[in-house]
């Protein structure tokens, strides 16, 4: 009865340390650093964007060192998350040289094009939004991770946070008035000005015209139609809590690399007559990308389906060994039941358990009518002379 339960043990134990290992995975896997690049410490990080504006086609090239964008991936997701939005400042690096030499370049292409400073806004605006959106834990391992400006650069990813972080950073060193607002679920910009079109908040007196940084032909005072009506909070930035990296530890002394450490692609962005129409006052897009909120749950059987279905696969093993063991078991004890009932009836001392036994062993051809006066023997009813002394029968 024992034997059984012993054969099946390495095997539950087995099931058990692979569920272990299966489910330990993405729970372990969050500590790691992110790593949404793998880049050789001696190169740059070419990237080109491209977007559209005032009826033109947009490019721009940039090649970013690897060795500033490796020092802010180096600040851990536990010291991000801990950042509230009131603090988001710490993320908007202003004092970045390579970030400045980049403004820079926008504003020496707006003035060129004869741009205003709401045009700029625009224009640097679209720019941003043609960044690929997405969540933060369907392009990292972790579930919120805010970026720096660089980062969203070289990842050429990120959500609302990541995008907003970015689009304030660069008007700020372009000298223009911002503010963080918060509709619900959401993060964008406010730019400082009077007198514009659309949507604006008041924050100390002041009007900031709502700037959406998600969702591709939005300008700034265009406010998404889901946020119509509704209210949101406004957040200043601080931008003497922001985060400065060591420039020294940061950028060796490498003359080899195509771009200084501070500078990046010196030809300004350059443009192209854009064949296909491009909106002038209405978005192209209904609403922006807002940021879904998901269960955690959901998020890791997305992220891992092969974990998963190899999860539920060995589940229903174990279960399936674990109700075969069972079933094995009771089989086991109903025999043994039955083995010790039947020993109990045959050494019953009960008379008619006793002549029962007789009576299902007794030879049915001899009536018990006609006996044997000499011998008492039992004889058949047309017997004439006794079958066991020989004597007859009157």
């Amino acid at each position: 009865m024992i034997r059984p339960l012993l054969s099946h043990k390495p095997i539950s134990l087995l099931i058990f340390l692979g569920l272990l290992l299966l489910v330990s995975i993405p729970i372990v896997r969050p500590f790691g650093m992110v790593n949404a690049q793998t880049i050789d410490q001696n190169q740059s990080c070419d990237r080109e964007f491209s977007w559209d504006y005032g009826g033109n086609h947009w490019t721009w090239n940039l090649s970013i060192p690897t060795t500033l964008y490796n020092a802010y991936v180096a600040v851990p997701d536990s010291q991000r998350t801990q950042i509230q939005l009131s603090d988001f400042g710490f993320f908007t690096t202003t004092n970045d040289q390579y970030l400045q030499v980049i403004a820079q370049k926008f504003n020496d292409t707006s003035t060129s094009n004869g741009f205003n400073s709401q045009d700029e806004a625009n224009f640097v605006l679209a720019f941003v939004q043609s960044i690929p959106y997405k969540t933060d834990n369907a392009s990292t391992p972790y579930q919120v991770y805010p970026r720096f400006p660089i980062e969203t650069l070289v990842d050429d990813v990120g959500d609302c946070k990541s995008h907003s972080i970015l689009y304030s950073t660069l008007m700020l060193m372009l000298g223009d008035g911002v503010v963080f607002i918060n509709p619900p679920d959401h993060l964008a910009v406010g730019i400082l000005g009077n007198n514009l079109q659309g949507t604006y908040w008041t924050y100390n007196s002041q009007t900031y015209y709502y700037a959406e940084t998600t969702g591709v032909g939005f300008k700034v005072g265009d406010l998404p139609d889901e946020f119509q009506g509704k209210s949101a909070f406004v957040y200043p930035i601080d931008e003497s809590s922001q985060y400065v990296i060591d420039s020294q530890a940061s950028y060796p002394a490498a003359p080899d690399l195509t771009y200084s450490p501070y500078t990046p692609d010196t030809t300004l962005p350059t443009s192209t007559p854009n064949s296909g129409s491009i909106p002038t006052a209405t978005p192209n897009i209904s609403q922006p990308k807002i940021e879904p909120v998901q269960p955690i749950s959901l998020n890791l059987i997305s992220d891992n389906p092969i974990p998963f279905v190899i999860i539920v696969i060995a589940i229903g093993i174990s279960i399936a060994v674990t109700i075969k063991t069972a079933t094995g078991v009771k089989k086991t004890k109903a025999y043994s039941q039955t083995v010790k009932n039947e020993s109990n009836i045959s050494q019953s001392d009960d008379p008619n358990a006793q002549e029962n036994k007789f009576d299902e062993t007794k030879d049915n051809s001899v009536e018990s009518g006609k006996f044997c006066i000499y011998c008492g023997s039992g004889n058949k009813s047309f017997a004439s002379y006794c079958e066991k002394c020989g004597k007859k029968i009157s």
